[in-house]
């Protein structure tokens, strides 16, 4: 079998990969992974020659795509599904623009402190006070408002903010960050969210490297 052309450098554990992973088996894109095993390396090349050192990245023929929302857009641009696709540049009204910053910086956020465990910095910490206080505002937010802004938001067959929502809300759980034991109609999202065959498709896991 051929290799396909475009290959998504990524992680399993990543809710920012995750979205991704979604966009191209909603879209049907044929790529190869390349999984990122050391997330603390400051070695460019091992993220798709990404400056930032993070992921995902997208390689293509013609170049590199850096971040979730431009390698979902360059997925979409590949595919042969017509599929009605919401952007967040779609999103004209407050709730459904503030659903997608709180959803996106609360996936910033929950970086910051995995990083800052993976240092041995400790949850009561004063330097995470804050990224702390932040998530959990962002999940009372997102529970009293994101029902809202799903139904205000254009119709479509798969929004940005549908699956970016999803990724970081069933991330908290994988990763340690907190539970929606106390956010009824988050947990009921992710449920509905969670039937489509790109979301099972697609858990979280971490990547092993193959064996030496």
């Amino acid at each position: 079998m051929p290799t396909p052309p475009l290959t998504l450098i990524a992680r399993s554990s990543s809710h920012f990969s995750r979205i991704t992973r979604i966009y191209a088996a909603e879209l049907e894109v044929p790529h190869a992974f390349e999984p990122v095993f050391d997330i603390v390396s400051t070695w460019s090349a091992g993220y798709g020659d990404n400056p930032l050192l993070r992921v995902p990245s997208l390689r293509t023929p013609e170049g590199t795509w850096f971040g979730s929302l431009g390698v979902c857009r360059e997925l979409a641009r590949r595919s042969s599904r017509a599929l009605q696709l919401v952007w967040p540049e779609d999103l004209t009204d407050p709730v459904s623009s503030n659903a997608q910053e709180v959803v996106t910086d609360a996936m910033n956020t929950g970086v910051v402190i995995i990083t800052s465990r993976m240092q041995k910095v400790p949850d009561d910490n004063p330097a995470l006070m804050k990224p702390f206080a932040r998530l959990h505002g962002a999940l009372d937010w997102l529970e009293a408002n994101l029902d809202a802004a799903l139904a205000t938001q254009p119709s479509g067959d798969l929004s940005f903010l549908d699956v970016s929502a999803f990724c970081f809300l069933t991330h908290l759980g994988f990763r340690g960050l907190g539970t929606l034991d106390q956010h009824p109609r988050l947990r009921a999202f992710c449920d509905r969210f969670g039937e489509r065959a790109s979301a099972q498709a697609t858990p979280y896991h971490f990547d092993q490297p193959p064996a030496a």
